[in-house]
């Protein structure tokens, strides 16, 4: 299954992202620890996104086997970039989060299907995780 959605470079697109991802993971199966992971590492890259991009962006989901990747497709060719964090640090969390809570993630450069230049970051994370225990 895959599923793929553009929004405007506006902080509201943030949300908007998330709330559409999750009727999507809903809507496939996906169980709600997994969607919770998948809406942090998706709300992360799409306020990265909006925040130094400042271009529309393409959220892409996909589940195959046991794997669900997400991807931020935007039109800055620049690449990501994981800050060094200090207790003093207001920003730049970001992909911290992602790379904590993703089995695996990068980036590469990559065209849209207008042929526009710009950058995908993705994650991958596992849909097979046992259920945690009361």
């Amino acid at each position: 299954m895959a599923w793929s959605a553009t929004f405007a470079p506006d902080a509201g697109s943030v949300r908007r992202a998330r709330a559409w991802l999750d009727d999507a993971l809903v809507e496939s199966g996906v169980a709600a620890a997994i969607r919770d992971d998948a809406l942090l590492v998706a709300g992360e890259l799409a306020g990265n996104a909006v925040r130094h991009a400042r271009t529309e962006f393409t959220v892409s989901a996909c589940v195959e086997r046991e794997t669900l990747r997400i991807e931020v497709f935007d039109r800055d060719t620049r690449p990501p970039a994981l800050l060094g964090l200090d207790d003093d640090s207001t920003s730049g969390r970001g992909l911290h989060l992602v790379a904590a809570v993703a089995d695996d993630w990068g980036w590469h450069t990559a065209d849209d299907d207008a042929g526009v230049s710009g950058k995908v970051v993705w994650a991958a994370l596992r849909t097979d995780q046992p259920t945690p225990t009361a």
